[in-house]
């Protein structure tokens, strides 16, 4: 899991402990995407698919 990811769940998880709606959350979200610096993000890993 990347910082990125790690930082949004923990930020939603607060968020929903204080009881923040739904719609405000995902204002907050957008929020924190907007942002981040896509030149500091980093590349998604690839996954390798099992057959």
């Amino acid at each position: 899991m990347t910082d990125l990811e790690m930082l949004v769940r923990r930020r939603i998880e607060e968020e929903r402990a204080k009881g923040t709606s739904p719609e405000h959350i995902t204002q907050i979200i957008q929020e924190l995407f907007n942002s981040v610096d896509a030149s500091q993000a980093s590349a998604p890993v690839a996954v390798s698919r099992r057959r």
